[in-house]
């Protein structure tokens, strides 16, 4: 992971229209030669580079006078790699996360490659392109943005090369850039009930467009190795008779095609959540010359129902009782279950191990577990008063769900008290009749 770099504070210039700059440490990732290994080399290759987001928008909470320039080196060095991305149409959604991300003590992961747009002119090379992958720790934003090269002013002098993208710099050392295209996810990670409703967030940004231009979404899943389409939609960027075409591939599964089409809202509904609509989520969006996309996690989760096979703890004829501990339809597999006990003369519970045995798991029609534990107690070991306890651990719990039992004293038998109260009887009438 690649920290944001600071220069003075992580935000480091502000514009006469309260804009702020973020400089970001990032990499430069290239197809490398060799084969991944096999032959000593490698499939990518990684050269450091700087990129500059200039101008993004910050809330008006935010004093100027936190705010430093951002200074290019003094000597423009060829070697460098310096991507200056103006940033204000389209403007980065959410970007007090960037800006704020150093204070929360989350780091930011950066990668740049150079990207070429679809139905290009073979052989043009004016502008360049780039594709940025920004990332921040813990799931609170990512955005893939495509960069477009600027012309630069040449009347001064000519302009400096870089050394290993051989593209023009400003007289600054940097390569002047601005984000025309973007598609961002404000949640990588999504949790949501067995039976339940998910939704994927996802959206896209860009600059103004000729009227007509199509818009293209697709929404895929995929999982342990194969994937899946689960919608597609492809509509005009403006209203017309016909409407935007929408195939459906997963029933349940749903996109507002006018928040597409007017706000660029591309996020996926998903009803009636399954176990087999788990895996990773990708978000594709394409417009024009451009297209990106976002991967987003979603896990299916189902608590557990948890219950005990007998409803009092009693022994007979001091011999051994078995206890077990049923835990049903729950998903995922990770669950852990305890026993603990603790008399009455005990300040803290025992963990119990010996005696325990667990037995295979079950998986049902709709593909949730069941799993049992028994625990064999010995009336020696487990005196009346002892109060043993079940605690189940699962992902889908936010604690730990436990289940009690208190050893009680058996009541005399019944046998006994039938025949004695038989041999009272008897005597009653005996004394009446003499």
């Amino acid at each position: 992971m690649l920290e944001i770099l600071l220069f003075g504070y992580l935000i480091t210039c502000v514009s006469g229209q309260a804009g702020a700059d973020v400089v970001l440490s990032c990499s430069l990732v290239e197809e490398g030669s060799g084969m991944g290994g096999m032959g000593g080399g490698a499939l990518f290759s990684r050269t450091p580079a700087t990129l500059v987001l200039r101008d993004l928008a910050v809330t008006p909470d935010l004093s100027p006078d936190t705010l430093t320039p951002f200074n290019p080196p003094a000597v423009p060095d060829p070697n460098n790699i310096i991507l200056e991305a103006k940033v204000e149409s389209p403007e980065i959604p959410e970007a007090d996360l960037l800006l704020h991300a150093d204070c929360n003590e989350q780091e930011v992961t950066c990668e740049i490659s150079r990207y070429f747009p679809r139905n290009a002119k073979e052989g043009s090379t004016e502008p360049a392109y780039f594709i940025g992958s920004l990332q921040i720790e813990g799931g609170g934003l990512s955005i893939t943005l495509v960069l477009q090269t600027l012309p630069l002013d040449q009347s001064d002098r000519p302009a400096l090369m870089q050394s290993k993208l051989e593209l023009p710099l400003s007289q600054s050392g940097t390569l002047l850039t601005e984000v025309v295209f973007l598609v961002f996810s404000r949640s990588e990670s999504h949790s949501a009930p067995l039976g339940g409703m998910a939704l994927l967030d996802c959206g896209f940004r860009q600059q103004a467009t000729s009227p007509g231009r199509e818009l293209g979404l697709e929404w895929r899943l995929q999982h342990r190795g194969s994937g899946r389409k689960v919608l597609e939609i492809r509509a005009g960027q403006t209203e017309t008779e016909e409407g935007p075409a929408v195939h459906v591939e997963r029933e349940g599964s749903s996109v507002d095609a006018a928040l597409l089409v007017g706000q660029g809202n591309a996020s996926l509904t998903l009803a009636r959540l399954k176990v087999s609509d788990e895996g990773t989520y990708i978000c594709t969006v394409s417009t024009g010359l451009y297209q990106a996309q976002q991967v987003i996690q979603l896990h299916v989760t189902q608590p557990p129902h948890v219950s005990l096979s007998e409803e009092k703890l009693v022994f007979r004829d001091e011999l051994p009782q078995k206890l077990s501990c049923h835990c049903k339809n729950y998903y995922p597999l990770d669950v852990q279950m305890e026993w603990f006990s603790v008399s009455s003369t005990d300040s803290e519970p025992s963990i119990l191990s010996d005696q325990v045995s667990l037995s295979s798991h079950r998986q049902h029609s709709d593909r949730t577990m069941s799993i049992s534990s028994h625990l064999t107690l010995h009336p020696s070991t487990f005196p009346p008063g002892t109060t043993v306890t079940c605690r189940v651990t699962h992902p889908a719990l936010d604690t730990p769900l436990s289940l009690s039992l208190t050893v009680e004293t058996p009541e005399p038998d019944s046998y006994w008290m039938v025949l004695a109260f038989l041999v009272i009887t008897v005597l009653f009438f005996y004394q009446v009749m003499k």
